[in-house]
């Protein structure tokens, strides 16, 4: 598949799902642009619907589904802002779903879906998909993958469009799990611009993407602990893979005191409410892991924001 052509998918997803969405801020965040020497701005997709960019995707999958899949309902595993969107949006169009998340997931992550009126079932990171797969084949539910779907990948891609109408000649660093987002943004960008680059970064006791593009393949790694509880996928997708090692410019790691420091600045200094995961662009700046002159402009996705204040500031004085 030539993946370059992928950005005209992107601009239909964004037609399907435009009136349902919000085309989030992108600002200028001017204490870290000070401090870095650069311009540095931030997508705020955790004033988004749900306060996350998983929406996008959900929605891109959902409404390309048949009355029939649709009335059967939805099914998924997710480490939370994904089961959070894929229930936003069953609760909107009054279908059945039920969301597998790890023992990982946090309880506000919890309680958000179970508000939704989506029915929880609780399994590890490891095994969370199999069990969901399960529930598809048993129950006839579609099944929908947080991040190894190319309709997914397309919705999330939406978010590449909102920040290339404003602006152009840019990096954009974008948080790295399974691979979803990161495809979804490479494939539009590179099919519109030669003037951007896209950069993923990932924790580094998780690295999957890093070590699978040095074997050339998806490969499985051991989960180590990390800050980044949205980042904690173990294997990259098989369909998303090729497209972040053809298109993505560069993926690098980030340490979990880099993330808390980076969590510090955005919350402290730019009075943000993101997870720990949306830090982690930041962090591998702070680290020296992407290059920068005083001409770039630096722009981060900020994934989400299902977090309490009280969470953020346990985590920077830790």
């Amino acid at each position: 598949m030539d993946y370059r052509n992928g950005y005209k998918q992107t601009i239909k997803a964004r037609e399907r799902i435009r009136d349902y969405v919000y085309d989030t801020p992108l600002v200028r965040l001017d204490y870290i642009s000070e401090i870095l020497g650069t311009s540095v701005y931030a997508k705020l997709e955790n004033m988004q619907r749900t306060n996350s960019f998983k929406i996008r995707g959900a929605l891109n999958k959902i409404r390309k589904l048949s009355h029939e899949e649709l009335q059967r309902g939805v099914v998924t595993a997710s480490s939370g802002n994904h089961g959070k969107a894929i229930a936003t949006c069953a609760k909107m169009l009054g279908i059945p779903a039920k969301i597998v998340l790890p023992d990982t997931s946090t309880d506000i992550k919890r309680q958000m879906i179970r508000d939704l009126g989506a029915e929880i079932v609780i399994s590890t990171v490891e095994k969370r998909f199999v069990v969901a797969k399960e529930i598809s084949e048993k129950e006839g539910m579609t099944f929908i993958h947080p991040f190894d779907d190319l309709d997914v990948a397309e919705g999330q891609g939406t978010i590449a469009v909102e920040i290339l109408n404003k602006m152009d000649h840019l990096k954009m660093i974008v948080p790295i799990g399974g691979g979803g987002l990161i495809s979804g943004i490479a494939m539009y960008t590179k099919g519109v611009t030669r003037w951007a680059k896209v950069i993923g970064v990932e924790p580094e006791n998780v690295a999957r993407y890093t070590n699978s593009l040095k074997e050339g393949k998806p490969t499985e790694v051991n989960r180590g602990e990390t800050l980044a509880d949205g980042l904690l996928s173990v294997k990259p997708g098989e369909s998303v893979f090729p497209i972040v090692r053809d298109l993505v410019d560069d993926v690098v790691t980030c340490e979990d005191k880099s993330i808390k420091k980076a969590l510090d600045l955005l919350y402290n200094k730019e009075k943000l409410i993101v997870e720990p995961s949306s830090a982690i662009g930041l962090g591998a700046i702070l680290e020296g892991k992407i290059k920068y002159d005083e001409r770039d402009k630096l722009v981060l996705i900020i994934t989400g924001g299902n977090v309490d204040g009280s969470i953020i500031e346990k985590i920077i004085n830790s």
